[in-house]
C-alpha cells in the first residue's frame, strides 16, 4: 500500500479530470457520477491512500455529518437510554453525534450546571453541526425564561433543530411532544380493578411539563372512576430516587391512608419503596406501586416493577430521523402515535393473588 501523502480534494479532481464537485459525490458515495469518472477518482484516492476527514468533507457537501444533542443529565436513565438510541440509529445513517451534558436542573450525583444552556447553542453553531435535537432542560418548564426564547430563536435561524417538548410560541423548529396521560390513564385504571380507591402519586418536580401532564390526567382518571382527588395523597419531589424517598416520607408524616401509589418514574418508584421499607411497610403486601414509566432496571427490582412502557427507543428513533429529514431538505414533521404498554410484573401482588383492597 502507498504510504499516505497529503493530497487535497481539489488535487484530486486536477489529477482526475473531474470537478470538485464529482470527486464530492464520489467520497460521499452519491450515485450520480459516470462508471468512467468514477473509476478515475477510485484510481487517485487508491494510489495516493486518500482518507478525507470529516471537515474536508463538509467544506465540499456543506454537511459535517455531525448531529448535536443537548440533555441535562446523561445519568438519568430517560436520557441515557434515548441517546443511545438516538446514537444507534445517527451511525446507521451515517452521522455522528456531539453530546452536551449541560446538568440543568441538578444531576442524580448533585452536581447542577455551571453553563447557561445558550452557551451550548453557541457551541452547536461554531461546531457546524448539521442540525441540533434539544431534549429536555429548560424547554421542560411551564414558563421558559425570556433568555432562552432568544437563544433558541437564534439557534434555529442557523440549524434545523427538533425538541421533544411541547410548542413554545413564535420559535420555528420541530417540535415533538409525545406525552398524552394515557400511561397515568392505564395505571390508575389498572389499580381500581384490582380494588384499590385511595391511590397517592409519588414524584415529579413542580411546574415542569411532563410532571403537569401526569398529575393532570392522575386527577381526570380519578374523577372518572368516580373517587375523589385528594390533594394530601399527592407528593412531589423530583425525578430520582432520593426524591422518591423524601416524597413518600412526605406522604407518610401526613398520616394519609393509601393502598396503592403511582410513581413518576422507576428511580422514584425505588426509593419510595425503601421509605416504606423503613417505615416496616412492604410492596405489594402492604402497598402496591405502579411506575408511569419503565426504565431498563425494573425487570430486577425486588419486586419486579409493575410499570409503564413509554417505548421509548420508538420515539428515539422516530426525532433522529425527523431531524435528520430536516436537515436533508424536508422538514415536514411526521404524524405518529406511540401507544404505552403496562407491563404487569409483581409490584401490585397479582402474581399473589392480592385484591381487593376497597377496605383498607
Amino acid at each position: 500500500m502507498a504510504e499516505k501523502e497529503h493530497i487535497t480534494i481539489t488535487q484530486i479532481a486536477e489529477l482526475s479530470n473531474v470537478s470538485i464537485a464529482t470527486v464530492s459525490r464520489v467520497l460521499n458515495g452519491n450515485v450520480s457520477v459516470s462508471p468512467d469518472k468514477r473509476k478515475r477518482v477510485e484510481e487517485v484516492i487508491q494510489k495516493y491512500n486518500f482518507s478525507p476527514n470529516a471537515l474536508a468533507r463538509g467544506l465540499i457537501s456543506k454537511q459535517t455529518k455531525t448531529i448535536g444533542v443537548i440533555l441535562p443529565d446523561i445519568s438519568n436513565p430517560y436520557f441515557s437510554s434515548m441517546f443511545l438510541e438516538i446514537e444507534r440509529s445517527a451511525l446507521e445513517a451515517g452521522y455522528t453525534l456531539l453530546l452536551c451534558n449541560t446538568l440543568f436542573g441538578g444531576s442524580s450525583h448533585g452536581i447542577r450546571n455551571t453553563k447557561e444552556e445558550s452557551y451550548y447553542f453557541q457551541m452547536m453553531i461554531d461546531k457546524q453541526v448539521d442540525g441540533v435535537l434539544i431534549i429536555g432542560g429548560q424547554v421542560d418548564l411551564t414558563a421558559v425564561e425570556e433568555n432562552y426564547k432568544q437563544a433558541l430563536k437564534r439557534l434555529v435561524e442557523q440549524l434545523p433543530v427538533v425538541v421533544i417538548g411541547k410548542e413554545i410560541e413564535d420559535i420555528d423548529c420541530i417540535f415533538i411532544h409525545p406525552e398524552n396521560g394515557q400511561s397515568v390513564t392505564s395505571a390508575l385504571n389498572y389499580l381500581y380493578m384490582l380494588g384499590h380507591r385511595k391511590i397517592a402519586f409519588v414524584g415529579g418536580q413542580p411546574n415542569v411539563t411532563i410532571t403537569e401532564d401526569r398529575l393532570n390526567a392522575y386527577k381526570k382518571a380519578l374523577q372518572n372512576l368516580g373517587l375523589t382527588v385528594d390533594d394530601s395523597l399527592i407528593s412531589l419531589s423530583d425525578y430520582y430516587s432520593q426524591d422518591g424517598y423524601t416524597a413518600m416520607n412526605n406522604l407518610i408524616s401526613r398520616n394519609a391512608s393509601f393502598t396503592a401509589f403511582l410513581a413518576i418514574n422507576d428511580n422514584v418508584a425505588l426509593g419510595a419503596e425503601r421509605a416504606l421499607y423503613d417505615q416496616s411497610m412492604k410492596v405489594p403486601d402492604d402497598i402496591a406501586v405502579i411506575s408511569c414509566d419503565q426504565f431498563l432496571t425494573g425487570e430486577y427490582h425486588i419486586p419486579r416493577l409493575t410499570s409503564i412502557n413509554q417505548h421509548h427507543d420508538l420515539l428515539a428513533r422516530l426525532v433522529i430521523t425527523t431531524l435528520i429529514n430536516a436537515i436533508q431538505g424536508n422538514a415536514n414533521p411526521p404524524k405518529f402515535t406511540i401507544t404505552t404498554e403496562l407491563v404487569i410484573r409483581e409490584s401490585c401482588g397479582t402474581h399473589l393473588g392480592i385484591r381487593n383492597h376497597a377496605a383498607i
